[in-house]
C-alpha cells in the first residue's frame, strides 16, 4: 500500500522560497504532493529545478510581499495555475540587511522598511488568499515569527517589534479566520544557520548553540517537518498558537 502524501493535489504558496528557509519549505511541501507557488523578489531557479528533479510540481512568481499589487499578482498566479489555495507560509522577511545596532541609533527608515515587508507583508499576503480560501472554506497559514519574539535580544529591536507583531496578529487572524475554515499558526524558529544568517558575529551564534537542549546548529530542514504538520489536515483543529522550534532553547 501506498502511502498518502500530506499534501496531495493541495496548492500551497511558500514567500521567500527562493533560498534558505523558504527554500526547505517549498521542497518540503512539493515532495509532500504539494503543487507550490514559489514566490520570491529574487529568481529562484535553483528551488524550481530541485522541485522539477525530485518529480514535484512548482510555478513561479516574482513577488514584493510589501507591494499590494504585486501580493495580488502573486495570488492570480496561484489560481491561473490550479485553481485553489490550500495553504501559505509567510516566510518572506527583511533580515539579510539587519545589522546589531543599538535601539536609539537605529535608523528611522530602516524601521519603516522592516515593518512593510515584516508586518505589512504578512496581512498583505493573508488578505490577498482569504477569497480562494474562504470559498472552499478550508486553508492554513503559517506565519514564520522568530524566537526572539518570545525571548527578546538586545541590538535587533526593530527586528523583534515586528516578530513580536507576527506573534500578535496571527491570533487575531485566527479568531477571525476561523469561521471560514481558515487556520493561522506561527512558527517561531531558532538562530537557523543560512547565507543569510553566515556573517552574524561567532560569538552571538555561540550563544544560541550553547543554550539548546539539542547542542548542533540549526539548520532550515528543521523547521520543515512543523510546517507540514501546521498545513495538513493533522493540524485540523489547531489554530491561533505559536510553536516554537529551537533545539530547546526556549520551553514552555
Amino acid at each position: 500500500m501506498t502511502a498518502q502524501h500530506l499534501l496531495t493535489d493541495q496548492t500551497i504558496i511558500v514567500t521567500g522560497a527562493a533560498t534558505g528557509i523558504g527554500q526547505a519549505f517549498a521542497l518540503g511541501a512539493a515532495a509532500q504532493g504539494a503543487h507550490v507557488l514559489v514566490a520570491d523578489m529574487h529568481d529562484a531557479d535553483m528551488t524550481m529545478d530541485q522541485i522539477a528533479k525530485a518529480g514535484g510540481r512548482a510555478t513561479y512568481a516574482k513577488v514584493d510581499v510589501s507591494n499590494d499589487v504585486s501580493v495580488k499578482a502573486m495570488v492570480d498566479t496561484a489560481l491561473k495555475a490550479t485553481g485553489r489555495i490550500d495553504g501559505l507560509i509567510n516566510n518572506a522577511a527583511y533580515f539579510r540587511e539587519v545589522r546589531l545596532t543599538p535601539f536609539e541609533e537605529l535608523d528611522p527608515d530602516q524601521w519603516d522598511r522592516i515593518f512593510q515587508v515584516n508586518v505589512k507583508g504578512i496581512w498583505l499576503c493573508c488578505k490577498a488568499v482569504m477569497p480562494a480560501m474562504r470559498e472552499r472554506q478550508r486553508g492554513s497559514i503559517v506565519n514564520i515569527a522568530s524566537v526572539v519574539a518570545v525571548a527578546g535580544q538586545p541590538g535587533y529591536l526593530h527586528y523583534v517589534a515586528t516578530k513580536g507583531a507576527v506573534l500578535s496578529m496571527t491570533k487575531g487572524l485566527a479568531k477571525e479566520c476561523g469561521k471560514d475554515g481558515v487556520r493561522c499558526n506561527v512558527i517561531a524558529p531558532g538562530f537557523v544557520i543560512t547565507d543569510a544568517t553566515r556573517d552574524r558575529p561567532l560569538e552571538w551564534q555561540q550563544s544560541f548553540l550553547k543554550a539548546r537542549a539539542i547542542s548542533r546548529e540549526q539548520r532550515p530542514d528543521d523547521l520543515v517537518g512543523t510546517a507540514l504538520y501546521l498545513l495538513s489536515d493533522l493540524a485540523g483543529f489547531v489554530s491561533g498558537q505559536t510553536i516554537v522550534v529551537d533545539g530547546g532553547h526556549i520551553m514552555y
